[in-house]
């Protein structure tokens, strides 16, 4: 791709992904709804999307992209008017070529040294590759060839259709001389041609932009204008054009008009490379949608701007709890105005933080909206027919959130097209519809965000999950006989196993499940599954809306203080365990509101000593998953509000701990994970269970 280095080939990079991610989406969706007003409209929005990506790239001089996607937006144009649902191979087509233009863009983002990560992770389900090259423009051609052309009255119907031209309107002819040193000719012309669509009523151009797009060098262009501007007017638009020596403005009356069209008749299709982008700083002016109201301002900001800044917010707000801290030791006829003052920039600062984490959160969009095609694709590869449900995409999540759920929700839905979901024939001899049915779900709980992802297929099987493991050496069959059904379905977890007799390009390696759970708990969440035979499974993802910020509540234990995510506390209580010799216990039942509640020594749970004097001692009820538990601390030591940092290596594979942060003071302190306490206090009786008897998963 022959690109100079161009100023606003950042921006194009960044705008054209955003459009061609959601042109994949779209084309997968007309599939099935291309006819009816919806399907219509849906055909404007893929011929808008196609549209633009090309203007925008013939005003870069992106000449390989430019003839691919004028390729791919001649075949769209006669898909549309044909107004009927397209076939397969013309679809595939299309999603070849938006994948071909993907990569044409990931070249001039290397021209630019632009971070791959930037880009938000695209859910890849090891597809076939696509056709590349003039080989695929050629066969764009040849289809959009093979379809009749649409009538005149509806060849530019709800895409750029004009009333007739008012024959009181002034005439003008417009001749603009390029330079002799322009380097895209055909991409200025697409600015002219906007400039005077936009002040009248643009009768002819020659030659046409689409004729100038190969070429350099001087060129004469020649329009014929109906408007009722002036002539300074049009010439002083024009001029604004870069690399523009000269413009001639004249009149031709109210007459014939120079290029054939009479008075009153309706102005020719306009030509099919139009652009939507223009090169040249708007003039400012009011904009005010359809309802009467302007729309709010916006700025494109680098990811990793906002995360300097996120980082720069964590830190000052560390620094205020230092000051904090330092103001205890100051005279009382002091401390009461400093304290004040500190309580008001805590507030600034706090208000400010959650201004950057606002400015990060990404909507669940951002990764739904990609897999369409990547199940479109991998269904007919494997011949099975899947219709995927998508709810709550517009369910936010910080984008550090977003970015690494990539490829463990790229695994799940793999997993189930390929494993859970059933071949046509399958399913019909179990009595179910011929279309498997996947469900895609996000819904805001609190602080977290829980994704759902649900299929009708065969389910997984426990006996045989278990038979499995005790074959690999990963189960005794003593441990496999105590497992409940639920936990049975667990071991699909365990590193290596597999139901798979053998392994095929798409899944049966014995990876990936025990992958997407350690990324989704270095995440702060945490990955459950339920399953029934016949019956589908359930893949259960919580995850935390930010990796940042947190109020914990202080405690102490064996002489060490922790942190726990206030979120996850229900109360705290006190309750006297001496006389039935709770000292050093591991687990009791206590009464906490009327019900009885199991507790646990989360000094015995570390293996340290508890160092509480007899009596009375705190505990904090927390809630994991719909189970209540208590701990037994030494001491309740207060709250703070801290940002959480992760654990570095081999920290953060220990069970239980959450992260680490800084107090006011300067001390260290470990945050401890209340899912994690849940499992080695042997809550969850799977969990527990497969603490026990099973291989730590850490390890693999």
């Amino acid at each position: 791709m022959a690109s100079a280095q161009h100023k606003y080939l950042s921006i194009f990079v960044t705008e054209a992904r955003e459009q061609l991610a959601q042109l994949e989406g779209e084309l997968v969706r007309i599939e099935t709804e291309a006819e009816g007003p919806a399907g219509a409209l849906l055909w404007d929005s893929i011929f808008r999307k196609a549209h633009s990506v090309k203007g925008s790239a013939a005003t870069l001089g992106l000449t390989e992209l430019v003839a691919l996607a004028h390729a791919a937006e001649a075949l769209i144009f006669k898909l549309k008017t044909k107004a009927q649902k397209p076939e397969r191979g013309q679809v595939e087509m299309l999603l070849q070529a938006t994948d071909a233009i993907a990569r044409l863009v990931g070249q001039a983002a290397r021209q630019i040294n632009v971070d791959a990560g930037d880009a938000l992770p695209r859910p890849q389900l090891e597809g076939p590759p696509s056709v590349v090259g003039a080989e695929l423009v050629e066969r764009l051609a040849a289809a959009a060839q093979a379809l009749p052309d649409p009538q005149p009255a509806a060849r530019f119907r709800g895409i750029e259709a004009r009333p007739a031209i008012d024959p009181a309107l002034p005439r003008y002819q417009v001749v603009v001389q390029l330079s002799s040193k322009c380097q895209a000719p055909g991409a200025r012309a697409l600015i002219v041609q906007r400039k005077l669509k936009a002040l009248g009523t643009l009768i002819d151009l020659e030659p046409t932009p689409a004729q100038l797009m190969q070429t350099k060098g001087a060129a004469r262009l020649t329009a014929d204008v109906a408007s009722a501007r002036s002539a300074d007017e049009l010439r002083l638009a024009c001029a604004s054009v870069p690399e523009v020596d000269s413009v001639t403005v004249s009149s031709t009356g109210n007459g014939v008009v120079q290029g054939g069209a009479g008075p009153g008749a309706a102005p020719p299709p306009p030509d099919l490379a139009a652009v939507k982008v223009d090169q040249s700083p708007p003039a400012p002016r009011a904009q005010v949608d359809g309802r009467g109201l302007r729309p709010e301002p916006t700025v494109r900001v680098k990811a990793e701007s906002l995360d300097q800044l996120l980082d720069a917010a964590g830190e000052v707000l560390l620094g205020i709890a230092r000051l904090r801290e330092a103001s205890r030791k100051l005279p009382e006829s002091h401390a009461a105005a400093f304290e004040t003052e500190v309580d008001r920039l805590r507030r600034t600062a706090r208000e400010l933080h959650n201004k950057v984490m606002g400015a990060r959160l990404t909507p669940f969009s951002a990764l739904t909206e990609r897999l369409p095609r990547a199940v479109r694709d991998l269904s007919q590869r494997l011949g099975k027919e899947v219709d995927l449900i998508i709810e709550g995409a517009e369910v936010e999540l910080d984008r550090a959130v977003i970015e690494a759920m990539g490829d463990p929700l790229s695994h799940l839905v793999r997993n189930a097209v390929d494993h859970g979901l059933e071949s046509t024939a399958e399913r019909a001899a179990k009595g179910k519809r011929p279309r498997g049915k996947l469900t895609l779900s996000a819904r805001r709980e609190r602080n977290y965000v829980v994704i759902d992802l649900s299929d009708d297929g065969r389910g997984l099987d426990g006996a045989a999950l278990a038979r499995k493991a005790i074959a690999s050496g990963a189960l005794s069959a003593e441990a496999a006989a105590l497992l409940t059904p639920a936990a049975a379905v667990e071991l699909a977890f365990l590193p290596g196993l597999s139901t798979r007799a053998e392994a095929t390009d798409v899944s049966g390696r014995g990876v990936g499940l025990d992958a997407v759970q350690r990324s989704v708990e270095q995440l702060g969440g945490r990955l459950s599954l339920r399953s029934e035979v016949d019956c589908g499974a359930r893949f259960t993802i919580e995850l935390p809306l930010s990796v940042s910020m947190s109020n914990l509540l202080l405690v102490q234990a064996g002489g060490e203080v922790y942190g726990l995510p206030v979120a996850r506390v229900l109360v705290t209580t006190e309750y006297d365990l001496s006389a039935r010799g709770g000292e050093g216990f591991e687990s009791r039942s206590v009464i906490v509101g009327g019900a009885w509640v199991t507790a646990y020594g989360l000094a015995t749970l570390f293996g340290l000593p508890s160092l509480s004097p007899p009596g009375p001692r705190p505990f904090v009820v927390l809630e994991v998953d719909g189970v209540t538990f208590a701990l037994a601390v030494d001491r309740l030591a207060g709250q703070e509000e801290a940002v959480i940092k992760p654990l570095a290596p081999p920290l953060d594979r220990v069970r239980g701990l959450l992260g680490t942060t800084v107090l006011g003071n300067g001390r260290p302190l470990l945050v401890l994970d209340p899912r994690g306490l849940a499992e080695m206090a042997g809550v969850h009786k799977g969990a527990a269970l497969r603490a026990e008897h099973l291989p730590s998963r850490g390890a693999a």
